[in-house]
Order: structure tokens, then sequence, then C-alpha cells
């Protein structure tokens, strides 16, 4: 009884299970830091042996990039458990990445690997780590756990359409924000680029800054609109001016390469699209369903053709007002654009006049598509997690297409910054 009695004592006084635990005198932890930002450690533990629990810590400073053993290996016969280590980059200036390895008899093993910003804490609990920013509050890194999430407000006073079925982009309209700025870049044109409150006013978009840390997210739009319509959020690529409308020949257009905002975030074009616009109204007095594009698709190819169709919203109206936006549809299994290239036949062909009135070609990428089915009640898309990724400089912009009525659009967007 009497040594059933004296088990039992041993099993209460036991500390609860560890997540590392060191078995053998060849079994030791260590710390590797990359760099010389200084870092505070402090580790305790239990040695265990079939007769006794005895306490063990050890703490100290690593002020250079090196392997610092920071829990020895136990003696013989004896298993260490690793109750709990913390780590702090005391630096105020330089980040260091932390690497704990277990090293069995000179080989090593990673346990867990994070970079602490100045002042940031790492923590190992006994059954998992934690990180801590300088402020003391725990930086989570699961697939919802967002940080700098924003809302953009949209608010677009919108000028009357084209005929029924037909886009608008309403990038021309006054409201929030303004209305946008075009420069002239000529036939070969120029890239949007929102990541500059300058680079936002000529597009007629929100600045949205680069992220600081981790990677941008569209997670949620809410628009209404004074109409019901469809509307298509849109990331603008790239623009160019001095077509002539009048000319029905090719016209040579050799563009840079288009920003790295494909939906792989590169420039190889993939989900990219053309599309004509009207930046003063046109004077064609039939609809106009010739016109193309040669270009370079997303796998390299040249020469491709891409045209518009003899369909409502496919091919330019008769007489467009300012503001129609015509979409090219691409050469059958096409994923996109990747530029056009003079040298070989890229441009555009009008085929018909135009007659008078401005135009341009711009380069964009679809993020979503929303149906605002009630006149002044909002529609909301809430995109699952992490989100459509936006790439650094986006520009974001709206097409409406349904009646000819003027539209207002009011609402806001939500961008998350994630990990």
């Amino acid at each position: 009884m009497r040594r059933w009695l004296a088990l039992a004592v041993l099993l209460l006084a036991a500390p609860a299970s560890a997540g590392i635990v060191l078995e053998a005198s060849t079994d030791s932890l260590e710390l590797v830091t990359s760099s010389a930002a200084a870092v505070d450690y402090d580790c305790s533990w239990t040695d265990n042996t079939t007769t006794a629990f005895t306490p063990g810590k050890s703490a100290g400073a690593i002020s250079s990039a090196t392997t610092t053993p920071i829990i020895a290996a136990p003696a013989a016969s004896t298993q260490r458990n690793v109750l709990n280590c913390t780590f702090r980059n005391t630096s105020t200036t330089t980040s260091n990445t932390l690497t704990v390895q277990r090293d069995v008899s000179g080989t090593n093993r990673t346990n867990y690997s994070a970079t602490l910003a100045p002042g940031e804490s790492l923590a190992f609990t006994g059954e998992r780590y934690f990180r801590y920013a300088a402020s003391g509050a725990e930086i989570t890194t699961s697939p919802d756990a967002g940080f700098n999430g924003k809302a953009y407000p949209i608010q677009k006073v919108g000028t009357a359409k084209d005929s029924a079925g037909y886009w608008m982009l309403n990038s021309k309209d006054a409201g929030f924000p303004g209305a946008w700025v075009l420069g002239s870049p000529g036939l070969n044109g120029e890239n949007f680029d929102c990541s500059s409150a300058a680079g936002a006013a000529v597009a007629g978009s929100n600045y949205l800054q680069t992220a600081a840390s981790g990677n941008l997210y569209l997670t949620n739009v809410t628009i209404a609109g004074s109409v019901a319509e469809t509307i298509q959020v849109v990331d603008l690529l790239w623009y160019n001016t001095g077509l002539t409308v009048t000319t029905t020949t090719l016209q040579a257009v050799t563009t840079a390469a288009f920003p790295a905002r494909d939906i792989n975030g590169s420039t190889d074009g993939e989900g990219v699209q053309f599309a004509i616009y009207a930046v003063a109204a046109l004077g064609n007095a039939a609809a106009v369903a010739n016109t193309t594009i040669n270009y370079t698709d997303s796998q390299g190819n040249t020469g491709n053709v891409g045209t518009f169709s003899a369909l409502v919203g496919w091919q330019a109206p008769a007489t467009p007002v300012i503001g129609t936006f015509m979409p090219f549809k691409l050469a059958a299994g096409d994923r996109g654009v990747r530029a056009l290239t003079a040298a070989s036949g890229g441009g555009i062909t009008l085929a018909t006049t135009y007659t008078s009135g401005t135009m341009s070609a711009l380069a964009y990428r679809p993020l979503v598509t929303i149906a605002n089915n009630v006149a002044n009640v909002p529609a909301v898309v809430s995109i699952p997690s992490p989100g459509i990724r936006l790439y650094p400089g986006t520009c974001i912009a709206f097409l409406q297409m349904g009646s000819a009525s003027a539209s207002t659009l009011a609402g806001s967007y939500t961008i998350v910054e994630r990990p």
C-alpha cells in the first residue's frame, strides 16, 4: 500500500506532458539567429528519472548570427521535458529570423522558425508556439486572420448610357473618387498604377497603398444603383490615346509590358481583356461589328485576332455616347492578352470609320460581377477567404450595363491585407 501511495504522490507532482522531450545525453535544443539583432531567451524544464522530478532553467542573450545551445542535453537515464521558452528581439531597428532546432549527435532537425521584427516575441508553451507584437498583442496567422482591413467608398454620378445592353465605364464621372484625368501617352499607351495618389488620379480610382507585409485581397463589395443593372468590378491595366477614328486600316501599336497584375500576378496576361472606349461621343451612324485587335496571347503566340461580334454589348452601337465600353472577344482557346506588338502585326483595325469623336483602347482584368437587381437596394458580394488577390498598383473601376438610363452608384468595397 505504501508503495502505491508513493507512486500516486509522484504522479500528482509530475508536470503536464511537454511538447519537446530531450531523451539522451546527445539530444539538445539550439537556437539559430540570422542577424546580430539582440535576442533574449528564457527556458524552463524538468529532469525526470525513475525516482525524481528536478526543475531547471536556462537564460541568456545572443547578439550575433550564430547557433546557440539553449537547453543542454540531460544526463544519462534522464528525460528532460521542456516546459516553456520565450525569445524576444530586443533590437529597435533590425529583424532576426529565429530557428529552434533539435541537435541529435550533430544532426539538426528544425522544430520551428519565424522572423521577429524589432520588439516582437516568440513563446513556446509546451503545446505550441505563439508570436507577439512589440505591443504584447498576439500575432495571428490563421487564413481568416486579416489585418489592416479597409473599406473604400464609391459614389459616381453617371450620365446616360447607350442603348440597353451596352457597357459603360464610369471612371469619367464625377463623385468619389473623382473623374479620371487621362494623359496623352499616344498609340503605344501607358500603364495605370494606383499605388500612388497621382496614379490614382489618372485612373479615377481609389489610391491603394502597397501592402506593408503580406498581400491585398478584395473580400467584399456592397453597391447600390439608382437603376437595376449589372455591375462588373475591374482592374484597369493600360490605356492609349491617338487612335484615328476615320482610319480603317491597321493602326500599329506596341505596348510596353503590362503591369504584373494578371490573375497570376505576372505580366503573361492570363485573364487580361481588351476593349475600345469612347472618350468622346463617336459619330458612326450604324453599329460596327468588324473592329479587330491583333495581339500576343498569354502563352506567347503572336498574330492572334480579337473581334467584335454583331451582338448587343459586343460591338460598337450606333453613335456611342461618351463612356461606352466595347469589349473584344478573343480567339478560341486564348486565356488573355499579353501585348500588342507592331513588329509582329500587332495593333487595332477599325475596318469601318467611326466618323468623328475620340476613342482609346483599354486593357483590364475583370474581378467580380454583381447583379444589382433592384434599384436603390444594395447588392452584396462576400468573397470566400482569402478573397480575390489584388496586386501592387491595382486600379479599381466599375462597369455598368443595363438600361440606357443614367444611374448613380453608391457603396463600398473592402480590401484586407493578409499574411
